[in-house]
This record gives C-alpha cells, structure tokens and sequence, in this order.
C-alpha cells in the first residue's frame, strides 16, 4: 500500500546531501529523478560556483535575501526576498550570496540522474 513518507527535522539534518561552500543543504527526499531538502546560509555568506546536473532547480525562500548570479562571466543577478519562489534551470552555472541576517529555503529539484550539485570554477 502506498502511504506519505515523513522526514523529521533530524533526520534531514544528515549529512547526505551534495555540499557547496557557503551553504547548508539538508536532504528530506532523493528518489525517481526528484530530490526535495532545505538550504540554510549563513549571515554574509557566498557560495562557490556551482551547476545541477540535469536536474531543474525549484526554491522558495523562508528566511531573508538573496542574490543568484549567473551569465557569461556572473554578470546577470537575480534578487530574491522572503516569499519568492524561484527556477534555476538544469546545468545553469550559478552562485547564490545572502545579506548579513542569512537566509534559508526550500528547494525541490527534477528530472536529472546521478549528482544534485557539480562544484565548478565559474561561468563561462
């Protein structure tokens, strides 16, 4: 029989989840070409460049601002602020920064197989 699976706050705390510099990522669900889990950054924080595979990157923002650069050479910026959603699509070189309070949210990712995160040196 097919019934909802809960993750508790402890167990999404293990440290399964692909990792990028300047973040936290906790992961709930990593199944079917899904993975669901949370982001928490913490105050100034910037990450390293980084890509998802072919996995289509959804988020919403619980806590603070951000920004996501992105482009030929990082040149383009989104700003993000608690209660907006966004779309990173797949393979899209990106690094995201947060304000002095941090930040944290809730990302959903789809439709891509093997790794989550690819750490690389920057956009090209």
């Amino acid at each position: 029989m097919d019934r909802p699976e809960i993750v508790t706050k402890a167990e999404r705390e293990s440290p399964g989840a692909e990792q990028t510099e300047g973040m936290q990522r906790g992961q709930a669900f990593a199944h079917d070409g899904v993975w669901a889990g949370h982001a928490t950054f913490p105050g100034g924080a910037s990450t390293g460049w980084h890509h998802h595979g072919g996995y289509a990157t959804y988020g919403y923002i619980t806590d603070g601002s951000m920004k996501v650069e992105y482009g030929p050479d990082g040149t383009e910026v989104a700003h993000l602020a608690e209660g907006d959603f966004v779309h990173i699509p797949a393979h899209l070189v990106h690094r995201e920064s947060v304000a002095d309070e941090g930040g944290a949210g809730v990302i959903v990712r789809v439709g891509g197989e093997g790794p989550t995160v690819y750490n690389v040196d920057g956009p090209a």
